[in-house]
């Protein structure tokens, strides 16, 4: 299989390239910089422009770009930026892709779990209808477009992710350092659910998607059994040989982020991946603390280097 991987360069688009590299694949990466190497091809989406030449005989497409979504608060600026790089960038990807003699047979986008907003005990399936509030509208609207690809007959996939657990990226690095100088605690009060996955299960998920021709729409990829934010917080706290005593109190975290605050940090998203189980996709990591103790032994190894 021809693959091209939009946002390739970063934490989940290296891993999925060495994974679909490792079984045989050709797989090409689009970047905004100059091409290091012939699987690199680049765009500039920012322009308005994008070659279609450089996805031509492409059997799959997955789409991974979009600026990160928690780094900083939602300013109006942010705001702008955040939907432009996901909905307005896919939408410009779908327009190149449709002036293909022969436009790659699936498309398989990233999507967020924070389009059911907050939901309290609310077992949200595949198919729960969507929230309220500024990540749940950016989130559908990212749906909504990866699902264009079926304008040029294209089998169109979005998958709903939660935070992802990476050694080498994303919040797990950041969250190591307070946790094991005892700073680390759960988030406002606790109870709410707190859906995650690890970087090696969202991976196989999206090869999953893209072998797996019953897999079409939107589906939830994200651990079967979201735990409690505190239950999660003291399963990293024992992974690190810590206790975890403190609380990040909701005024604090609503102050520091604003909205960011209650849109993510303090929702109650119990998302259940459904679908993906009926087809018989299977999590290698499911429980709280054996992910994180896998986690930090190989984030330990790194840094022993």
């Amino acid at each position: 299989m021809r693959v091209v991987i939009t946002g390739g360069t970063g934490m989940i688009g290296s891993t999925l390239a060495a994974r679909l590299r490792s079984r045989g694949d050709d797989v090409f990466v689009v970047t905004r910089r100059q091409p290091a190497s012939p699987n690199e091809l680049r765009w500039d989406p920012a322009s308005g422009k994008i070659d279609e030449k450089a996805f031509d005989g492409m059997d799959a497409v997955v789409n991974l770009a979009g600026a990160p979504i928690a780094d900083r608060p939602w300013t109006k600026a942010r705001r702008q930026l955040l939907r432009e790089s996901r909905v307005d960038v896919t939408q410009l990807l779908h327009t190149a892709l449709a002036k293909l003699a022969k436009p790659p047979a699936v498309f398989v986008g990233a999507g967020g779990l924070g389009r059911f907003g907050n939901r309290g005990e609310e077992v949200l399936d595949d198919d729960a209808g969507p929230g309220t509030g500024f990540l749940a509208e950016l989130a559908l609207a990212w749906e909504d477009a990866h699902l264009g690809a079926r304008k040029y007959g294209a089998r169109a996939v979005a998958l709903r992710m939660p935070s992802v657990l990476s050694a080498t990226g994303g919040a797990f690095p950041l969250m190591v350092k307070p946790f094991r100088l005892g700073l680390g605690g759960w988030l406002g009060p606790g109870h709410q659910y707190t859906p995650w996955i690890t970087v090696r299960d969202a991976v196989e998920g999206f090869v999953f998607a893209l072998d797996d021709a019953r897999v079409d729409g939107c589906l939830n990829l994200t651990v079967p059994e979201p735990p409690s934010n505190y239950d999660w917080c003291k399963a990293l706290g024992r992974a690190l040989h810590r206790p975890v005593l403190m609380q990040a109190p909701r005024w604090a975290l609503r102050g520091a982020f604003g909205e960011l605050a209650d849109d993510l940090l303090l929702a109650s998203v119990r998302a259940v991946p459904k679908k993906l189980l009926s087809y018989g996709f299977t999590f290698q990591d499911t429980e709280s603390f054996a992910a994180f103790a896998h986690l930090v032994a190989e984030y330990d190894a790194i840094r022993a280097r």
